[in-house]
C-alpha cells in the first residue's frame, strides 16, 4: 500500500484538489467541508481506480475555517461504510480538542455568541481583533462590503463609550440599526443588527438619478450610486456642500466629475491650504456656474477660514454664483460658522465599504496609467485585490496597479506582480521591521507557489514558524 500510495503522490507536497486529479475524497471533503466516500472506478484518474478512500474535515469551531482532513485510504475490494464513520469520529475528537486548546479569551467568546444566538430570528456578529463569527441571519442579511461596514461602526461605538447604538447603511441600500455590546476588555464585541427600514421605495427627485457611469467614474455599488446621485443634485442647485472621508477614497475626484458633467467649459479651482486663500476667493466669483474646491478645509489657518466665511456671505445670494464644494478628513471638526455655510454633508464611503466596485475600478486605473499597452488584470490578480482591506482605498489600489505595470509590461497581470502588502489581510499597524518580514514571507510563498513547507525551507523557517507568522500576518493564500 505505501509503495503504491508514492506511486499515485498521496504524500506532502502534492495537491489533491479536483481542480488537479479530479474526482476523490481528499477534494471533496475539502471542497464541499462534508464527510466523502470515493471507491475504485469513481475516481476521476486510472491510477487512483486501486484504492477506496474516506475523508471528513476538521473545522475549528472558534473560526469556521478549515483547519484539516482526516482520510482513510485502503484497496477498493477492502471498501467498507465503517471507514466513514471512522473518518467523521475521528474528526469530531479533533475539533473538540482543538476547541478545548483554544484560550481562555476564545472560549469565552464563544460562550457569549452561542447566548446571542438562541435570541432567533435576528442577525449576531461576534467581531474581535482576529476572529468573526456570524449567525445565519446575519450571513444572508450582510454583503462583503457590509463586514468592513459592521467592524468600522462597531469599533467607533466601543470608542465613544457613550451609548452602544448606531443608524448605518448598508452597501445595497437598506438602513440597519447595529447595537454593540462589549465582551472583555480587549475590544471584542457582539453585533446586533436589525434592519430599520429597506431601499427607498421612491426616488429622491422626480428628476432622473445621476448614476456613476453618467459621471465618468468607476462603480455601481448602492452606497456609491446614492453619493453620485446626491452629489448632481446639490451641483445642478449649486448648493455649497461639505464632502468628507478618509485620504484616498476620491472626494476631489468626485467633484471634479460633478462639475465636467454639468460645466464643462467653466473654471474648476481647487483652494488648497498652503495657499493665499482670501485672494483666491476673491477671484473665484469672477467664474460664474463654476466650481471652487476648498481642499483639507480643516488644514486652514483661522484667518484662511475667516476669509472662506466672509467670501460664502458675499456669494450666497448671487444667482449666478459658483458651486463651493469643502473637503475634509472623516474626523475632522469644524467650526459652527463654516458648518452653518457648509448645510449639507455627503460622506465618501471608504473602498473597503464599496470592494464590489473594485472590478471595476481596476480597469479604468489601468487605462490612465498603461496608455498604449495592452494589460490587464488576470482573475487571480483581481481575487487578491478583492479581498485586500485598502487603508488607503483608492490611491493606494493606483498605486498597487502602478508596482504590477512596472513588473508586467504586457499581458495579464498576476499575483506575484502585484506588492506583497496585498496579499495580507486588515490587521493591526506594523513596525518597519514586521512589515519587512511579511513581505519576505509572501515573496517566498509566491516562488514556491504557495507551498508553505517549501517557503520555510527557503526562509531558514520551521514550519510551525511559518504557519504562525502566516495566521500573525493574515497573509492571504498567495500560491
Amino acid at each position: 500500500m505505501r509503495r503504491h500510495l508514492d506511486r499515485i503522490r498521496l504524500a506532502p507536497g502534492f495537491s489533491y484538489a479536483e481542480e488537479h486529479v479530479g474526482t476523490n475524497a481528499v477534494g471533496i471533503a475539502r471542497e464541499t467541508r462534508r464527510i466523502a466516500l470515493v471507491v475504485g472506478s469513481e475516481h476521476f484518474t486510472t491510477p487512483l481506480h486501486a484504492v477506496a478512500c474516506a475523508s471528513a474535515p476538521i473545522i475549528d469551531r472558534l473560526t469556521g475555517r478549515l483547519a484539516g482532513l482526516v482520510n482513510i485510504t485502503s484497496w477498493y475490494q477492502e471498501a467498507s461504510p465503517l471507514m466513514s464513520a471512522l473518518v467523521w469520529g475521528a474528526a469530531e475528537d479533533i475539533e473538540q480538542r482543538l476547541l478545548e486548546l483554544g484560550s481562555k479569551r476564545e472560549r469565552i467568546l464563544l460562550q457569549e455568541f452561542m447566548a446571542a444566538q438562541r435570541h432567533g430570528g435576528q442577525a449576531h456578529v461576534m467581531i474581535a481583533d482576529d476572529l468573526t463569527l456570524a449567525t445565519r441571519e446575519a450571513t444572508d442579511l450582510l454583503a462583503p462590503s457590509d463586514h468592513a461596514i459592521v467592524r468600522d461602526t462597531a469599533a467607533e461605538l466601543l470608542r465613544s463609550g457613550a451609548e452602544h447604538k448606531a443608524g448605518v447603511e448598508l452597501s445595497r441600500g437598506e438602513r440597519a440599526t447595529i447595537r454593540c455590546r462589549p465582551v472583555g476588555t480587549n475590544g471584542d464585541a457582539i453585533v446586533s443588527i436589525s434592519v430599520t427600514d429597506q431601499r427607498e421605495s421612491q426616488p429622491r427627485s422626480s428628476r432622473p438619478r445621476v448614476r456613476p457611469a453618467d459621471l465618468k467614474l468607476a462603480g455601481t455599488s448602492t452606497v456609491f450610486a446614492n453619493l453620485c446621485a446626491d452629489a448632481a443634485m446639490h451641483r445642478q442647485a449649486r448648493r455649497a456642500v461639505l464632502v468628507q472621508g478618509e485620504p484616498g477614497a476620491g472626494k476631489l475626484t468626485l467633484a471634479r466629475a460633478v462639475h465636467f458633467r454639468y460645466a464643462p467649459d467653466k473654471p474648476f479651482v481647487v483652494i488648497e491650504p498652503t495657499q493665499n486663500v482670501a485672494r483666491q476667493c476673491c477671484s473665484a466669483p469672477g467664474a460664474p456656474h463654476g466650481t471652487v474646491v476648498l481642499r483639507h478645509l480643516e488644514l486652514f489657518s483661522d484667518e484662511a477660514r475667516a476669509a472662506v466665511v466672509e467670501w460664502l456671505d458675499t456669494i450666497a445670494d448671487d444667482a449666478d454664483r459658483v458651486w463651493v464644494v469643502a473637503t475634509t478628513e472623516a474626523a475632522a471638526e469644524l467650526s459652527d460658522d463654516l458648518l452653518v455655510r457648509l448645510p449639507t454633508t455627503l460622506t465618501m464611503p471608504p473602498l473597503r465599504h464599496r470592494i464590489e466596485d473594485v472590478r471595476e475600478l481596476v480597469p479604468a486605473l489601468l487605462s490612465s496609467s498603461a496608455v498604449g499597452r495592452s494589460v490587464s488584470c488576470g482573475p487571480a490578480a483581481m481575487r487578491v485585490l478583492m479581498r485586500s482591506a485598502w487603508p488607503g482605498n483608492i490611491a493606494e489600489l493606483a498605486q498597487a496597479l502602478r508596482h504590477a505595470l512596472v513588473r508586467r509590461r504586457g499581458g495579464q497581470i498576476q499575483p506575484e506582480d502585484l506588492p506583497e502588502s496585498c496579499h495580507a489581510g486588515q490587521g493591526r499597524a506594523l513596525s518597519r521591521w514586521e512589515s519587512i518580514e511579511r513581505d519576505a514571507i509572501v515573496r517566498a510563498l509566491l516562488e514556491t507557489n504557495g507551498d508553505k513547507a517549501a517557503a520555510a525551507d527557503l526562509l531558514g523557517l520551521s514550519r510551525a514558524t511559518i504557519y504562525r507568522k502566516i495566521n500573525a500576518y493574515r497573509i492571504i493564500d498567495a500560491g
